[in-house]
């Protein structure tokens, strides 16, 4: 049998079942609601930027003119070009797939010039030309000793070189040493900044070369018959008359001397690049502190903070590609160097007992103590570099996370 309800029963049915229904829908839409709320919040604050040019400025600083930055190096590069280090190609005005920080920047026939490329293509063939050469400094009849210590010296000097010009004409044929020195949105303080450092670590590298050159030449022209080992394949190899041993060393002196200014000039202007990101991180940081009450709330936008960190770690990851090399390999060189210095000085007396035997360790030892400066300098600079942001980054990670909390919560259907 089928039992037949009365129709105010079904009535009270039907509306059970409706306000049930509204009951689980209104819970659903307020679940929604909260992760939906959570979700914008993690995007608003995860969301990468296409480029950080787009923001007038940051924390109420404005960011300097496209070409300030590159402008303020000026001096420095006009030097790089001397050694064939810098060139600029035109970059075609096409968006890359696998960029989405590119912006065309307007450039012109000044600033874009074939025959400076040309010219830094012929520099990289000769240096490596020159490094190869210098293979033949070595010969069978070598031993252990003072003599074997300072060739293995010269030829890791000129081995750096080449690493450098190598380096450099990368970063240039690619534009990631344009596009870094144009593009980088940063603060006019920076720029201003950057000049000085620009023109004080030009004169000083200038101011170095020049000694070196005086008195590389005093020891080059008026060193002891077994030190014409430069000369190579001309005295280790192939025989050459006395009568024309001065126009081979001139000729020479020429090739060697290229390799202190590209070595010098590229310490210099890693230091430069170094300092720069080192200078806005520090900003960043800074800001960020101001930004922080005393009970730890938070009290400007998280998402500028977010968006500047990562343009910063954007555009170190990309001169890293071109830096690490040559950054470790001087360091390593120079290192290498000192300790083979030290140790002839040390255990082989000979090399000091006159003044003209000891001039070209003493010489060599210096250059790479110079060089060294630089390297560490660099590296202490990215020592602290590397502590401002990972300290950045923690307290804005954990600023994003408390953020979704609190929305989260601000969104839950039980509270």
């Amino acid at each position: 049998m089928t039992a037949v309800l009365p129709v105010s029963q079904c009535h009270i049915i039907k509306e059970s079942t409706t306000t049930r229904r509204a009951a689980r829908t209104t819970q659903q839409k307020s679940h929604e609601g909260s992760v939906v709320a959570a979700n914008s919040v993690t995007n608003d604050v995860s969301k990468q930027s296409d480029t950080d040019a787009l923001d007038a400025g940051f924390c109420g600083e404005p960011f300097a003119d496209n070409g300030e930055l590159l402008s303020s190096l000026s001096p420095l590069l006009f030097s790089m070009k001397l050694c064939g280090m810098y060139f600029h190609r035109e970059h075609r005005h096409r968006r890359p797939a696998d960029d989405p920080e590119w912006i065309p920047t307007t450039t012109t026939a000044g600033t874009t010039s074939t025959k400076l490329r040309v010219y830094a293509t012929v520099i990289l063939i000769l240096a490596w030309a020159n490094f190869v050469r210098f293979t033949l400094i070595f010969t069978s009849s070598d031993h252990f000793g003072a003599l074997l210590l300072i060739k293995i010296v010269v030829f890791s000097w000129c081995g750096l070189f080449a690493i450098f010009q190598t380096a450099y004409y990368f970063a240039c044929h690619t534009g990631r040493l344009v596009k870094i020195l144009s593009t980088l949105p940063v603060t006019r303080d920076c720029v201003r900044r950057t000049r000085r450092v620009v023109v004080a670590l030009t004169a000083f590298v200038w101011m170095t070369l020049i000694g070196n050159s005086f008195g590389g030449g005093y020891v080059y022209f008026n060193c002891a018959e077994e030190d014409n080992f430069i000369l190579a394949p001309f005295f280790t190899y192939i025989n050459i008359p006395k009568e024309n041993m001065k126009v081979a060393k001139v000729v020479g002196w020429f090739s060697y001397t290229l390799i202190f200014p590209g070595i010098y000039f590229a310490h210099a202007i890693s230091m430069v690049i170094v300092y720069i990101f080192y200078n806005q991180f520090k900003k960043l940081e800074k800001n960020f502190r101001h930004s922080l009450g005393k009970r730890g709330q938070f009290s400007k936008d998280l998402s500028v903070f977010r968006r500047r960190h990562q343009t910063l770690s954007r555009a170190v990851s990309k001169v890293d590609g071109f830096m690490r090399l040559s950054n470790v390999a001087g360091f390593v060189c120079h290192i290498w160097n000192i300790i083979i210095l030290l140790y002839s000085i040390i255990f082989y007396p000979e090399t000091m007992r006159s003044f003209v035997s000891a001039a070209p360790y003493l010489f060599y030892l210096m250059w790479n103590v110079n060089g060294l400066l630089y390297s560490a300098s660099a590296g202490i600079i990215v020592n602290h570099m590397v502590g401002l942001t990972c300290h950045v980054s923690t307290h804005v990670s954990y600023c994003m996370e408390s953020t979704y909390l609190l929305q989260s919560l601000s969104n839950c259907s039980i509270c």
